[in-house]
């Protein structure tokens, strides 16, 4: 180990990322593929056994004994975490990773030289921003919007000097100003926490919310920051305002993305469900009946989508953002419509087989999702999909999944969800897990699984059974 921390150190201030392949010690063998779900939309797949193990130790790494992939517990820390699913926590060259901490609110930025990752010596500072995101191409750099009351800044932070800069101040904006101005109670500019901007972080679709009738959500507005331009407005009436769920941008770019509860009963309300919009804010879609865990990314064609539970059918579903779209609320609407099924969630009781764990998505990896699934106490995991994380090749001809890990998870409150997330470049899978300990009293750490090395390149997509 001291020589692989003297190397370490060296590619960390060369700015280079170190190799999934060298997993703290351990090494995927040379043949090593992932093992295939045989039948994704089928009720039943293979189950292997989840054997007992004991919690691992901080920064320990071992294999996973159900798929053979590379595991390690990379915090030591009790009640620190990554963010959400939607969210790769790694900097640019994966040097540094942001940590939640949901107990006291802090955001703590840690470098990854070494495991655990937490430790004392790779602490680099704290963040006071909201809604934090990495720059896709600066590591020492991150942007946020302020938390201040009636602060209205796109703020970037260098997190090794400190320095602050305002990208943008939307109060001081020739269209929002006058706005922000004449309706004194809106107070905050936020995407709800679950939407992101374009991947190159030219465009944002942001809310203005107020404080009155219960922190009502007021605007929607999207900026072009190339340009210094809002290329949209759009006033939400007080009708719809209570089925916000997010909003964001498409990863080029291209949509505007909003969230929203079912329009249920049907009244006609522009919003309900998931939509899409045009980036002027003129002309809405409605993808889905109503919006459920998801998240925005390319297909492996690279085309913008999003993949997302189908609360009507059961089905994960691969959703194409575009005007020709229809929704789909029962299995026969898939014929009708250009989504796609990628796997079956056989919620189903009275089966032996019924699925019984919630699920998560992430799309940060071009091409790829993963699915985290969170398990609550009662009664035993018995689905092939309870406690475990695999991963989906988004296809449009031919989708396929995989397993990646199991999950030592028990959940019983919401930091406890496991909430895994992909990096943006395939590199990494993290979250959370509590090991089935303490459950309900939000005592987790942050679990990594590393992928073998240039896993996307090669077609190595054969399944072991």
């Amino acid at each position: 180990m001291g020589m692989r921390f003297f190397i370490t150190w060296i590619l960390f201030y060369a700015g280079i990322t170190l190799s999934a392949s060298i997993s703290w010690g351990l090494d995927y063998p040379p043949k090593f593929t992932f093992q295939k779900v045989p039948q994704p939309l089928a009720e039943q797949n293979p189950v292997k056994p989840q054997p007992a193990q004991p919690v691992p130790t901080a920064g320990q790494s071992f294999f996973d004994p159900s798929f053979g992939t590379i595991l390690t517990r990379v915090t030591l820390g009790i009640g620190l975490r990554h963010e959400y699913s939607r969210f790769d926590p790694f900097n640019a060259n994966q040097s540094m990773i942001i940590l939640h901490q949901p107990a006291t609110g802090a955001w703590r930025i840690y470098r990854t030289i070494s495991t655990p990752y937490d430790q004392d010596a790779n602490f680099v500072t704290e963040i006071d921003l909201a809604e934090c995101r990495w720059d896709p191409t600066d590591p020492n750099i991150i942007w946020g919007l302020s938390r201040e009351h009636r602060t209205f800044r796109l703020i970037q932070m260098d997190v090794q000097s400190g320095q602050l800069r305002i990208v943008k101040d939307f109060a001081e904006d020739p269209i929002l100003g006058p706005v922000i101005s004449s309706e004194t109670d809106l107070y905050r500019i936020t995407t709800k926490g679950e939407g992101e901007p374009s991947q190159d972080l030219r465009f944002w679709a942001l809310f203005l919310q107020g404080t009155t009738e219960d922190y009502r959500l007021r605007y929607i507005f999207t900026w072009d920051r190339e340009d210094d331009r809002v290329l949209g407005l759009y006033k939400i009436p007080a009708r719809e305002a209570s089925l916000l769920d997010w909003v964001g941008m498409s990863p080029l770019g291209n949509w505007v993305v909003v969230g929203a509860d079912a329009d249920w009963p049907p009244s006609g309300r522009t919003l309900g469900g998931l939509n899409l919009a045009d980036k002027e804010l003129r002309k809405f879609h409605r993808l889905a009946h109503a919006t459920a865990h998801a998240d925005v990314g390319l297909d492996a064609e690279g085309k913008e989508v999003i993949v997302m539970q189908n609360g009507r059918t059961d089905y994960v579903d691969l959703i194409p953002l575009a005007w020709d779209t229809l929704p789909v609320t029962e299995g026969s609407d898939y014929k009708k419509s250009h989504i796609i099924p990628l796997l079956r969630l056989f919620y189903a009781d009275s089966s032996p087989h019924g699925l019984k764990s919630g699920i998560h998505l992430s799309c940060n990896a071009p091409g790829y999702a993963v699915i985290s699934t969170y398990t609550p106490p009662q009664p035993a995991a018995r689905n092939w999909l309870d406690r475990t994380i695999i991963l989906v090749r988004l296809s449009r001809q031919k989708p396929e999944v995989f397993y990646l890990a199991r999950v030592h998870n028990t959940t019983k409150s919401y930091w406890e969800e496991t909430q895994a997330t992909i990096t943006r470049d395939g590199a990494k899978v993290v979250w959370a897990s509590n090991w089935g300990q303490d459950i309900g009293k939000d005592k987790y750490f942050l679990m990594q699984l590393d992928m073998p090395p240039n896993w996307q390149s090669q077609d190595k997509r054969t399944s072991n059974w």
